[in-house]
């Protein structure tokens, strides 16, 4: 018999057991009597049986696998936060010796949660019922960069509010009135908050909000170039611009330098993220640092003490921080 087609229920008729004997042999011999273990030992090895992983599911065992879906949108491998969420889950798993299995999340859930121990969620993003299902599931879950309140998971998020309202208020103490804010995709919940805190801190410093600065895109340089062109072609174009992101924010360098606009001597620019690879020549980007690596690794971390040490799932909000380099000047 070729042991492809051999299943649990073959070796439990083999060896005279039952199948929930088989299933604690497959996941901890030793709680199993010495007799029954020698004779599954030889039922085994005579069968050469593979068990399927689900199958190590059976009487509570554990696979050894998380599993990380992340939002499928266009440009997601060469994203700078898809890139570290998938290195700070894989570097993380590699430290409890457990395997990763990834999911792109494409309209359509078609995820297997018999094939993992616990999920870890990059952001939700129109997967909210996905989220729903595997804890109906029992599956213990994590979202990464979103607040998840009303579900039973746990979530590792920073405080996008606070980044963004750091950036326009240190855009305001070097005495700029004219800010504008090329905002993400308003699906995304750290896009929503920043626009709150960009709101909050004109509010604060009495400056009205000027509804032709703020502009919606989806964090791709496209739409960040569509935006600051029309914010360029405004009667009184804005002196400062902070940018929901780094790439988009690099595009607002490169249509300054293309139109003969000086950085930051004619206009001041804001990033969020702190993306190592978002510099354009001589200047580096003043921008928010988001610990998108150390979400990703605390993450793991956390996702793993629900399961071995049965501990509640944490809701952690860390800080963000404005890291001051060389695209902001004085008005």
């Amino acid at each position: 018999m070729g042991s492809s087609k051999i299943t649990i229920n073959d070796v439990a008729r083999e060896a005279g057991v039952s199948i929930a004997t088989v299933s604690r042999f497959l996941n901890n011999p030793s709680s199993i009597r010495i007799e029954n273990r020698k004779k599954l030992e030889a039922v085994v090895s005579r069968m050469d049986y593979k068990p399927l992983v689900y199958a190590r599911r059976l009487a509570g065992g554990k696979l050894g696998v998380f599993g990380l879906i992340v939002p499928g949108y266009e440009g997601l491998f060469s994203s700078f936060f898809a890139s570290e969420i998938i290195r700070g889950v894989g570097v993380s798993l590699e430290r409890f010796n457990l395997d990763l299995h990834l999911h792109i999340y494409n309209k359509r859930d078609r995820f297997n949660n018999s094939l993992v121990d616990g999920v870890i969620f990059a952001d939700i993003i129109d997967n909210q019922d996905q989220l729903e299902r595997l804890v109906s599931h029992q599956i213990p879950c994590i979202v990464i960069n979103r607040k998840i309140e009303d579900i039973n998971a746990g979530y590792i998020a920073i405080d996008n509010f606070k980044g963004a309202y750091q950036a326009v208020e240190y855009l305001i103490k070097h005495g700029h009135k004219l800010i504008a804010h090329i905002a993400g995709d308003e699906k995304v919940q750290g896009a929503r908050e920043r626009v709150e805190g960009y709101r909050s801190a004109l509010a604060s410093h009495n400056i009205a909000v000027n509804e032709d600065y703020l502009k919606s895109s989806d964090f791709s340089r496209l739409e960040a170039r569509k935006a600051v062109e029309q914010l360029f072609s405004l009667s009184a174009p804005p002196t400062a611009i902070f940018a929901a992101s780094d790439e988009m924010a690099i595009e607002v360098i490169n249509f300054a330098h293309n139109q003969g606009i000086k950085v930051p001597e004619d206009i001041s620019v804001i990033g969020f993220d702190d993306n190592p690879s978002c510099s354009y020549e001589h200047i580096s980007l003043t921008t928010v640092r988001q610990p998108l690596f150390q979400m990703a690794s605390q993450a793991v971390e956390a996702l793993h003490s629900v399961l071995e040490k049965e501990e509640d799932f944490p809701r952690i909000v860390l800080d963000p921080e404005l890291v001051i380099r060389d695209t902001v000047g004085l008005r």
